[in-house]
């Protein structure tokens, strides 16, 4: 029995939300260390080095929210959803980051605070820029139900 597909998010949509999160992150970026290095150079550095990390997380992560969210209609809740799993993996990869300095830091619990809330935000932006690009189903996604007395034979 399959579930009724009530939002549908093609890859094309998923593509454009993966460059406007990508975006998104190489804008905020700029903004945190544009002080320190030339801003161009940042915002250029994290969308080419930031685009093969990016495109794959999206099609191994976001393509199966996107199916698990499928039936879901209300769309401010796939953006929600996918904000979440933006924070979660930012202050996952960041206490990777954190790990592999030596253990817990006072400021680098702050950097993991503040890489949750840049990918959480971005990855939200990016789904929120790919409102209209989703297909949506207002009907139940089969064949109409059969009703005794409608048989044809």
């Amino acid at each position: 029995m399959s579930r009724a597909r009530k939002v549908v998010l093609g890859t094309g949509a998923l593509a454009v939300g993966t460059l406007v999160s990508l975006a998104c992150v190489a804008v905020a970026l700029t903004f945190a260390w544009g002080q320190a290095l030339t801003p161009g150079a940042i915002f250029v550095f994290t969308l080419l080095y930031g685009s093969v990390p990016v495109i794959f997380l999206a099609f191994c992560l976001g393509a199966p929210l996107a199916i698990l969210l499928q039936p879901v209609r209300n769309q401010w809740l796939h953006v929600a959803a996918f904000g979440s799993l933006g924070c979660i993996l930012g202050a996952a990869l960041a206490a990777a980051t954190r790990m592999s300095r030596g253990g817990p830091d006072d400021a680098l619990f702050g950097f993991t605070i503040a890489a949750a809330l840049i990918l959480g935000g971005s990855v939200a932006t990016g789904r929120l820029a790919v409102w209209k690009l989703v297909r949506t189903n207002d009907g139940g996604g089969g064949p109409p139900p059969v009703v005794p007395g409608d048989q044809p034979f």
